[in-house]
């Protein structure tokens, strides 16, 4: 029978990747930073709003506990050498999955958070025109989980109701193996290794109500980081996640 996806050449994916060649390049990265600037500025805005309209009020030291839901888009769209297809497109679709973070501000200005997020957003390859079987998609999910820890510039600690904060840090990216069904039969599997990369976030904390320890969250984090698959060779590329999250918090001393 035919072999499909089990024989992409996986050393030339990596040497074709690494010299950037047309084919590999993500159309949406150019989104994925427009929307990054924008709601930055979004934040930006609110946060000096925040600032001038509210009266002042000494933040104090102390714990915040966030929970959250939070959204996970891959940055992953690349075209794979094969044999039988010649190409493979492989692709990444978002998913909704949930984090929580504790946060220790140890001045007006400055905290460290320990925080950790987890989804399975769906890693999808596909081919075209196919002898006897037309057009191929074979589908699995990845556990993607995200250990992150980051230094926090609180901007606005005269404010009552807003707490704007911009960050940066390290993340500890976890990665489930793959397998697909092929279409003939036989199973393609693909051993996925962690990564330690980095990672920026933009975060608006909202107080419910006057000095009210509860507040509603929102956040948007860029994580970069590398991906290594193994099949039998290993081929390593860029897979950049772009992650917003909703939720609640609690401050405590």
């Amino acid at each position: 029978s035919a072999v499909f996806f089990a024989r992409i050449r996986v050393t030339e994916w990596k040497t074709r990747y690494d010299q950037g060649i047309d084919d590999f390049r993500d159309p949406r990265d150019q989104i994925l930073e427009d929307i990054m600037k924008r709601s930055l500025i979004i934040l930006g805005i609110l946060a000096l709003c925040s600032a001038f309209a509210l009266p002042a009020a000494a933040t104090e030291k102390g714990w915040h506990l966030r929970l959250y839901a939070a959204g996970f888009d891959p940055d992953l769209d690349v075209m794979v050498p094969a044999e039988n297809p010649e190409m493979v497109r492989v692709t990444a679709d978002s998913d909704l999955g949930f984090g929580a973070s504790l946060e220790f501000q140890f001045s007006k200005l400055l905290g460290l958070e320990l925080g950790y997020m987890q989804a399975s957003p769906t890693i999808e390859l596909s081919a075209d025109d196919i002898p006897g079987y037309g057009d191929i998609s074979l589908n699995d999910s990845m556990s993607t989980r995200a250990i992150t820890l980051d230094l926090y510039f609180h901007l606005t600690p005269n404010s009552q109701y807003f707490d704007f904060y911009l960050g940066a840090g390290i993340a500890s990216m976890g990665y489930g193996d793959l397998s697909y069904a092929e279409p003939d039969g036989d199973t393609l599997d693909l051993s996925v290794s962690n990564d330690l990369g980095y990672s920026a976030k933009a975060g608006l904390d909202s107080a419910l109500g006057q000095n009210s320890n509860w507040a509603a969250v929102g956040g948007l984090r860029y994580i970069w980081t590398d991906l290594e698959v193994t099949q039998e060779n290993a081929a390593t590329f860029d897979f950049n996640t772009f992650s917003f999250s909703v939720g609640i918090a609690y401050s405590f001393e």
